[in-house]
């Protein structure tokens, strides 16, 4: 489910066209408009924008795998984080750790999802502030947890990897 959310998002944001332009009227001229002035921060254009809290939980979330994977799916996570620049003993460190945010986050997902049908049916608005906090909280907590479990070189290879990435991150302003 929420593999299919990133999807849907990630089609979402390769369809808005980043560089729309309009025609003025008056000369006939093009007018680029930026994307962050139609509430999509597009990292390749302002990186700066998008906050690290928001680029760490992308990432977890890509590298991240259930416990116990496929051997696919452990091949998969050991490309995101031998790219990440990690050595063989900081991605033993970190797979645990991120198998935990897995399953934190996709309970935490389908809590908030339940609890949004339960709000909808009874025609009350869903809890959005504290969802939010808690997805904060998880984030931070699990980026804590990588800081003390790798080695100092290794999480500051983490750090600067993720600030590449958001580069490559497109980020509805409201979504953050």
């Amino acid at each position: 489910m929420v593999r299919s959310f990133l999807i849907a998002i990630a089609i979402a944001a390769l369809t808005y066209n980043s560089s729309a332009q309009r025609l003025d009227e008056g000369n006939h001229s093009r007018t680029h408009v930026h994307s962050t002035d139609a509430g999509l921060i597009d990292g390749a254009q302002h990186p700066e924008l998008i906050p690290d809290s928001t680029a760490y939980r992308l990432f977890l979330i890509t590298v991240s795998e259930k416990p116990n994977p496929t051997s696919k799916e452990a091949e998969r996570q050991l490309a995101f984080l031998t790219a990440a620049g990690l050595d063989r003993d900081d991605i033993e460190a970190a797979i645990p750790i991120l198998a935990t945010f897995k399953a934190q986050y996709t309970d935490l997902i389908a809590g908030y999802n339940k609890a949004v049908a339960s709000a909808n049916a009874t025609g009350i608005a869903p809890d959005l502030a504290t969802f939010l906090q808690q997805r904060e909280s998880l984030v931070q907590f699990t980026r804590d947890a990588l800081a003390s479990a790798l080695t100092h070189a290794g999480m500051d290879r983490v750090h600067a990897h993720v600030q590449r990435e958001k580069r490559k991150m497109k980020v509805a302003k409201e979504a953050q």
